[in-house]
């Protein structure tokens, strides 16, 4: 008898993470203690299971890795296939991209950040596409998900598509509008063996065309969920709160619900790009979370219909309890060594010019953008070694508090962890990306924390 390594997985690594293992069909990752890789390193070198060559440690690794089903026994010597040879990738460890491929749109969105649309002289070529995809395979980035502007409109999307699943890179989700989620587009991914989550904007019953700035959006996009559901691809949303949809939440999220959404981000309108021309409808950061505080029992009243984000304030996948994504840590733990943003750790945005940046919001501001590199001048995997995009997802909590002793007094500090890089961005264009955010601060000192503790010890 001997050992197989099982055909889906494949042995990877990182700098500084070197013992990886691949899940292909989901694009996960588990890094394995470095005696288990050695193990099963060992194991994949067709050597038999009996073996004296194993220490006694190493037959219970092995033991452990086959009831984990990522080895499993058989009668002949199967060597690893070229696709599952480990592979060192020369850079820090990124699990997953989100890129947009173009700044273009069918939709004329009134509050949309990059003015989609407008300025489709910056969409990629083809071949500047492509381009990307291959540093992304030469990175060893496991997945992606795809926006733009509308990822749909451009003629050679499925090239693309192509061109990641021969780089072995699963795309997980395609952001849309749903204008152009129909049978065709359906039949393209599933030709293909995909099934990725389409993530479509929804802005509330009666208000979802006004702020789409297309007439019909709100029935294509009811159409794409229904069709969604029906042809087995699991579905997202996004709703963007403001003063002319804000009754229309609870009945939109019960619909979203019916209509098979399994999960809903809302947050409130961001005055940027566009949302300018838009201020009147602007809510305050009191005005959101009041809203949220009244809706959550609501929420519970009806069953609690899908997976539920409410900006930084709540976060719910059901029935059970819920989250405060507000709260990064409590007030006990030793958080100086942390890192400033733990996301941004595994995930990153690529703009349609190329900039490579932590978290879409910090690409929407031009302030944001100028920070960090672009793939016109720096490889990917250049990036993820040494620039300034890798030294500013290092910060540590200790340098936010040496650059804001205002927050390394207050008595939130380790809760509120300098709260969200990609608001600060936002907010304040980008011009001190170290700069407290206070969306997150008035949550805690303004009373919004001890007001919802109160909630969630009453729903319990």
């Amino acid at each position: 008898m001997y050992y197989r390594l099982k055909d889906e997985f494949r042995l990877r690594g990182w700098e500084l993470l070197p013992t990886g293992i691949v899940r292909c069909l989901s694009g996960d990752v588990e890094f394995l203690p470095p005696a288990v890789y050695r193990a099963l390193q060992k194991a994949c070198s067709s050597l038999p299971v009996g073996s004296t060559l194993f220490s006694a440690e190493e037959q219970k690794m092995l033991a452990e890795l086959c009831k984990a089903e990522i080895l499993e026994k058989c009668e002949k010597p199967t060597p690893l296939s070229e696709e599952q040879k480990y592979r060192a990738y020369p850079n820090r460890f990124l699990y997953s991209i989100h890129w947009s491929i173009t700044d273009n749109c069918n939709c004329r969105c009134r509050h949309c950040y990059m003015s989609a649309g407008k300025h489709t002289e910056v969409e990629p070529s083809l071949k500047d596409c492509l381009e990307v995809v291959r540093q992304m395979e030469e990175a060893g980035v496991r997945t992606v998900s795809l926006t733009g502007g509308e990822a749909l409109v451009r003629r050679d999307f499925f090239d693309i598509v192509d061109a990641l699943i021969e780089a072995d890179i699963l795309i997980v989700t395609v952001m849309s509008n749903g204008l152009l989620v129909n049978e065709k587009t359906l039949d393209e991914f599933e030709r293909r063996n995909l099934r990725p989550e389409f993530n479509m904007s929804f802005d509330g019953i009666g208000c979802h065309d006004w702020l789409r700035g297309v007439p019909g959006a709100e029935k294509a996009v009811r159409r794409a969920f229904a069709l969604c559901k029906e042809r087995g691809f699991p579905t997202g949303a996004e709703y963007c709160l403001h003063k002319g949809n804000l009754s229309a939440l609870r009945e939109s999220v019960k619909l979203l619900g019916e209509l098979g959404c399994q999960t809903l981000k809302v947050n409130r309108l961001s005055l940027e790009g566009e949302a300018l021309g838009i201020t009147d409808y602007a809510l305050t950061r009191n005005e959101e979370f009041q809203t949220y505080l009244d809706y959550i029992p609501q929420f519970y009243e009806d069953g609690a219909p899908l997976s539920l984000m409410l900006s930084g304030f709540f976060h719910s996948d059901g029935m059970e309890d819920f989250d405060i994504p507000f709260v990064k840590n409590e007030e006990g733990e030793d958080c100086g060594d942390y890192c400033l943003c733990g996301h941004a750790r595994n995930y990153m945005y690529i703009t349609p010019e190329g900039t490579m940046v932590p978290c879409i919001p910090m690409g929407s501001a031009e302030g944001g953008r100028r920070h960090f590199p672009n793939l016109r001048d720096t490889k990917l995997a250049d990036a993820l070694r040494d620039s300034h995009y890798m030294g500013f997802i290092n910060t540590r909590l200790r340098d936010y508090f040496a650059h804001n002793p205002g927050c390394a007094a207050c008595e939130f500090r380790n809760r509120c962890a300098g709260g969200c890089r990609g608001r600060v961005a936002s907010a304040g264009g980008g011009d001190d990306l170290m700069a407290r955010d206070e969306d997150t601060c008035a949550f805690f000192r303004g009373g919004w924390y001890e007001k919802l503790l109160k909630l969630k010890e009453k729903i319990k």
